[in-house]
């Protein structure tokens, strides 16, 4: 039996097999916001991780220079194919992936429900699915800022990582931020769907809410920008100062909010 979140998977991961499907070598070594890798070392990421989970033994992790853990893991996997033409690599990714899409379409039903490893603790095989298409979609768009070429920016695989981006903001702005008691904020995202998502601050916990008529700031930018300062991969400063990201409202409080945006480790 499978679940709706294999065809998520499907859409990220055709969308960056028709992103890598021209490009050149050069384009393939263009270096990315994820410090020390480039193109092809996003791609050969998520290789390393989809050959895992179908079962295959994976590269040994690299431990030089004292990494350790998912670093060590992550680097174990890319430096291997570094010296691989991209299209080889990209090749490797569209094989390790259509066995995955079809080893998740006949997984029988108690598996998407057995409660394992995922990268934000022991949860339902299914949730882990679910931050893999997060997982895979940022990193298409890491790519896709790196090469200047935008896409897949709508679509119901970006709003699932949206949904994903949203059910943290009462993290990042009660407990990062530190919004006071009764704050409500807003964040507009250009080509969000669903529209404004809000944020409320109440018992001493901030959680998710629908957005407020008159709230205390609302942040507004675009789905690229909200998703790389999420991600860590864009200078919040920045952002605000050349306009990417405006406020209205409390700007102090909003100033707070946008710079504690970066959750994702």
């Amino acid at each position: 039996m499978s679940d709706p979140v294999v065809e998520l998977l499907e859409a990220v991961w055709e969308s960056i097999a028709r992103l890598g499907a021209d490009l050149s070598e050069e384009q393939w070594d263009t270096p990315t916001e994820c410090p020390g890798w480039s193109v092809r070392d996003q791609v050969s990421h998520i290789v390393g991780l989809e050959r895992m989970l179908a079962g295959e033994k994976p590269e040994p992790p690299a431990t030089e220079g004292g990494l350790e853990g998912i670093a060590a893991f992550n680097e174990g996997q890319i430096a291997p194919r570094r010296s691989r033409p991209g299209a080889e690599v990209l090749a490797e990714m569209n094989d390790i992936c259509a066995r995955r899409l079809e080893m998740l379409r006949t997984m029988p039903a108690e598996k998407w429900d057995e409660v394992g490893f995922t990268p934000i603790g022991d949860a339902p095989y299914r949730t882990f699915m679910h931050i893999r298409v997060f997982d895979c979609w940022a990193h298409e768009q890491d790519m896709r800022r790196a090469l200047g070429i935008p896409g897949h920016l709508s679509g119901p695989a970006v709003q699932h990582c949206l949904d994903w981006h949203a059910r943290n903001m009462g993290y990042v702005v009660g407990k990062k931020a530190g919004a006071p008691e009764g704050s409500t904020v807003v964040f507009a995202i250009d080509g969000d769907a669903d529209g404004p998502r809000g944020v409320a601050v109440a018992d001493g916990r901030a959680k998710p809410a629908p957005p407020a008529e008159n709230p205390t700031v609302a942040v507004h930018t675009d789905v690229d920008t909200y998703n790389a300062l999420c991600c860590g991969r864009t200078d919040p400063a920045a952002a605000l100062a050349d306009g990417s990201v405006t406020l209205a409202g409390d700007e102090e409080l909003g100033e707070r909010v946008v710079l504690a945006l970066a959750y994702v480790s």
